[in-house]
């Protein structure tokens, strides 16, 4: 029977980390799974490149991991930190505090992620069709099944079937937006460009910057497994810069941050800047009849960090598990499958809410950032791992209210609030 015959018991279009992640475990579990790509493995994909914990852990269990390693393809980010507004920084090694020994975070060009998350897939039953772009997708209620019209690189049009449908299509989403259940454009942007190895300077494996014009938003440095460095910007909403001032701000820091300009040095060679969209903090309604949406398209980035690597391959574990659920039941209904919803605000989506509630306060008050780096200075590793995990969702957001590091946080602030309200006399003696 032809591809364009079989119906599928779930067909994903988008073979990224959400999409491979959620064909794997469905197969897995074995039903038939249809995973579509529009483009041919490997290709590229603009992003940061830092994958963090929670996704190391769908990584190994698919192969991933073990693979990125043995190749040499990834960077464990050991030393690194942060520079403040000011132009304070704090640069140590996280893994060499006594409540964290192994790094959080990984640099692998998505280049190779992807495409190792893809044959993981198809070994572990996936189906996978390549140059294949998705045009539209109807349902046909009255037998339960999803019609998706697609491309090949050929210019050949078919017709596949699925009796669910997962759209993990990117943050534009053109089906989720065609569908109507998204209606709004990504909220923020993000740029890219490597620097080749042997030409700059940086000697750390990862250092974010904030800067008060670019706030909320951030820059960040990361070294890549054989010496490459990804430089980006991330412009946020709620600052002063908005997404069309992302080419300026890429370029402005470049040229003018003092850190920046000495970490890559006069002879850095960097390929030109890309730019892609983010859609932030979580889609209302990320299920229907039939339909789920993971990853970018349903907005499964930390509104405070642009990240999402990790929050794609947590949402495609989790639609798997409902998918699974429903399939095993016999209801395929959106009502059955508001579980998916509701276990990944459970799992990361209600953090999100701590995420904006931060961003929208730093990029009021700026100053917290050195305050920060002034913690970082006066308590060392420990502050530095435990801001780590909740920056890159190892822990919660809201793990910054605790005693241990609300009560150093408070200290400090009064202490560098009153430095500047009193007379330089009384400031020495202060």
């Amino acid at each position: 029977m032809s591809v364009s015959e079989t119906i599928f018991d779930v067909a994903i279009v988008g073979a990224g980390p959400s999409g491979t992640t959620c064909a794997y475990y469905l197969a897995q579990q074995g039903h038939r799974v249809l995973l579509l790509e529009k483009k041919k493995f490997p290709r590229d994909k603009l992003c940061g490149d830092a994958v963090c914990t929670r996704a190391h852990r769908h990584m190994r269990v698919m192969g991933v991991m073990q693979e990125i390693e043995a190749e040499n393809k990834g960077n464990w980010a050991k030393i690194g930190g942060f520079v403040g507004p000011s132009g304070e920084c704090y640069i140590g090694d996280s893994t060499q505090a006594s409540t964290n020994s192994e790094p959080l975070v990984i640099a692998i060009k998505r280049i190779d992620l992807d495409e190792k998350m893809a044959k993981a897939a198809v070994r572990g039953g996936a189906d996978l069709r390549e140059n294949t772009r998705v045009s539209s997708v109807d349902l046909d209620r009255s037998r339960g099944v999803w019609n998706i019209h697609a491309d090949n690189e050929a210019g050949s049009r078919f017709t596949m079937h699925a009796r669910l449908l997962v759209l993990a299509d990117g943050a534009l989403s053109r089906l989720a937006t065609q569908l109507g259940l998204v209606s709004t454009p990504p909220d923020g942007i993000c740029s890219r460009s490597y620097v080749k190895a042997g030409t700059h300077r940086f000697n750390a494996d990862g250092v974010v910057f904030y800067t008060n014009r670019l706030l909320p938003g951030y820059a960040a440095l990361f070294k890549e497994a054989g010496g490459d460095v990804n430089y980006c910007c991330y412009i946020i909403p709620g600052g002063k810069v908005t997404n069309d001032d992302l080419h300026e701000m890429h370029h402005e820091l470049l040229e003018t941050h003092p850190y920046i300009k000495n970490a890559l040095g006069p002879n850095v060679e960097m390929e030109k800047m890309r730019g892609a969209p983010l859609r932030l903090g979580g889609i209302p309604k990320s299920y229907d009849d039939n339909l789920v949406i993971i990853g970018d398209a349903a907005g499964h980035i930390d509104p405070m960090t642009g990240e999402g690597i990790h929050f794609a391959m947590d949402a495609g574990h989790l639609a798997a598990v409902t998918l699974g659920e429903a399939l095993a039941a016999g209801n395929l209904s959106g009502s059955f499958l508001k579980r998916y919803q509701d276990r990944w605000m459970k799992s990361f989506g209600n953090d999100f809410f701590w995420s904006k509630q931060i961003v929208r306060f730093y990029a009021r008050h700026p100053q917290l950032l050195d305050v920060y780096v002034g913690l970082a200075r006066r308590h060392g590793q420990e502050f530095l791992a435990d801001w780590a995990k909740i920056m890159t969702g190892d822990q919660p957001k809201h793990h910054f209210l605790k005693p241990r590091l609300a009560l150093p946080l408070l200290v400090e602030t009064g202490r560098v609030l009153l430095s500047h309200t009193l007379s330089p006399k009384a400031r020495s003696m202060a």
